[in-house]
């Protein structure tokens, strides 16, 4: 049995967190992120790409079991605290591109990423305990919510949508491929949280993938079945795909899509300005958490307002996520001793 301890979260709550932190990639998904058409080929893609992620994860994999964490190494903890936080300011984009273009027209990109990233960077300052508890209600939450999404949509299920299997070019498959494999920082987390998991986070890092990875092949499962074609249409097939879904007088259940959507885009965006701000030992906690949310809201802001998120490339995060998950993890695995401490701990 594993005792409690203070700073310190069960192996469970770092799945729940994984596992929100890596589907809301999907439910933040925009058509014209991904290669090509909206497809059942992408199936085949989803399955090809959680076989090269837990792949790719080996060398941060070793690394945690073999006491070489690369935060140890001087100047590696200041480019992954930039790291999560350029992907923090990415993710809060994407929901604040949403929420301007469909939710609310009238309102600008700007004010959205301006309340998650001060709700973010407020609540980091109180550690990984709370975080945990509430990912547990993420967690729940999004259950219910691909459940619901799925089996109120069984009337609009139509096999014959799912033909033709491969539509996509080679390349286009290709393409989603490296897009599902690296719109992934959940392994550097990993390394980054690993200390403060109360036993092994290695079960529960790839159960979390996995199951990540299922969810995802559910959704563009039923996108496919019930949109066909005219999920090429939609900015956000997810979105509509909760809009066709229906219960009784409930003609929209949009509304529970929406609901997980803002949970998951709040937990991952404090995860990460957390991560961020225990990346660099020097300073006061809460001052880090500040500086890294007006960062990451910076990045936001940049997207938004002069790059439109939707013509971010499918590859455009392909290598930072070699060089954050891949290549570093490696080159410590190979080049780092283990730290005296650790090498006592082991023998005793």
């Amino acid at each position: 049995m594993i005792s409690s301890q203070r700073n310190k979260i069960a192996p469970i709550s770092i799945f729940f967190m994984l596992y929100i932190s890596r589907v809301v990639v999907t439910l933040t998904n925009m058509q014209s992120v991904s290669s090509g058409l909206v497809n059942t080929d992408m199936l085949i893609s989803i399955v090809i790409a959680l076989g090269l992620n837990l792949l790719l994860c080996l060398p941060a994999i070793w690394c945690y079991k073999n006491n070489k964490n690369p935060f140890e190494v001087k100047g590696v903890n200041l480019f992954y605290a930039l790291y999560f936080i350029f992907l923090a300011g990415v993710n809060i984009s994407r929901f604040s591109y949403f929420a301007s273009t469909v939710l609310n027209p009238e309102s600008s990109a700007w004010v959205f990423s301006l309340i998650i990233a001060v709700c973010a960077g407020y609540s980091s300052r109180f550690g990984i305990e709370g975080l945990s508890r509430f990912s547990a209600f993420g967690f729940i939450l999004i259950v219910l919510t691909v459940l619901v999404g799925t089996i109120f949509n069984f009337k609009n299920y139509d096999e014959i949508n799912l033909y033709p299997v491969i539509a996509n070019s080679n390349q286009a498959i290709a393409e989603n491929i490296l897009y599902m494999t690296s719109s992934s920082v959940e392994v550097v987390v990993l390394l980054c949280l690993g200390k403060k998991v109360n036993g092994s986070a290695v079960k529960p890092f790839v159960f979390s993938v996995i199951a990540s990875f299922l969810t995802t092949f559910i959704l563009i499962l039923f996108i496919n079945a019930t949109m066909g074609d005219a999920a090429n249409l939609q900015a956000f097939p997810v979105y509509t795909m909760f809009q066709l879904a229906k219960i009784g007088l409930f003609e929209r259940l949009d509304v529970l899509q929406i609901s997980f959507w803002i949970f998951g885009i709040f937990i991952k965006s404090v995860l990460l300005i957390y991560c961020s701000s225990i990346s660099i030992k020097s300073y006061k906690n809460s001052t880090k958490c500040i500086v890294f949310s007006v960062l990451a809201l910076a990045v936001s802001f940049a997207l938004t307002e002069f790059i439109d998120p939707s013509t971010i490339t499918p590859t455009a995060l392909i290598a930072p996520y070699l060089v954050a998950c891949v290549l570093i993890p490696l080159f410590t695995l190979i080049f780092k001793k283990k730290n005296s401490g650790d090498e006592l701990i082991e023998k005793f």
